[in-house]
């Protein structure tokens, strides 16, 4: 698309550029075809609604049954059903829990949560607290070892 004749083409002006005159032009112009279309399909409707009326104006001379016969046993049978199913669906939600108990389980649950957190924390500097004791031990254990070693070498060169 170009533009008036030195201006840029219309499709290198910004996004949030002013409408021109010619803008406002189309769009009222596309306005108007839309109206006319509007009453024309409007016109169609009002004349297809007419002639519906009359078609069944001249069907309502015969009857037609469009009901099913419902026995009695056959309706008794539903309203059972019906019943049954509500009082199951009643126990099931009598059966739920409350929702102040839903929320004391989950602030215990929390609790608890909690309290495994600070176990395993506790439990790693346990675990390394025994790993520093174990590697003093041993660094201990080896310098006895060094010193019975030289103890014994000493009695054994007079």
């Amino acid at each position: 698309m170009t533009g008036p004749v030195g201006q840029a083409p219309l499709d290198a002006l910004p996004p949030d550029a002013a409408a021109t005159v010619e803008d406002v032009r189309a769009s009222r112009r596309w306005t108007w075809v839309a109206l006319a279309w509007a009453v024309a399909a409007s016109a169609i409707a009002v004349i297809a609604l007419i002639q519906n009326s009359n078609d069944n104006s001249s069907n309502d001379n015969q009857p037609t049954q469009t009901t099913q016969s419902v026995s009695p046993k056959e309706l008794q049978d539903f309203q059972q059903q019906t019943n049954d199913r509500l009082d199951a669906f009643s126990r099931k939600l009598n059966n739920t829990a409350a929702q102040a108990d839903v929320e004391k389980l989950d602030k215990r649950l929390t609790q608890v949560e909690n309290d495994a957190s600070q176990a395993k924390t506790a439990a790693s500097k346990q675990s390394d607290s025994i790993s520093q004791l174990q590697s003093d031990v041993k660094d201990l254990q080896q310098r006895v070892d060094d010193l019975e070693s030289k103890q014994q070498s000493q009695q054994t060169t007079p």
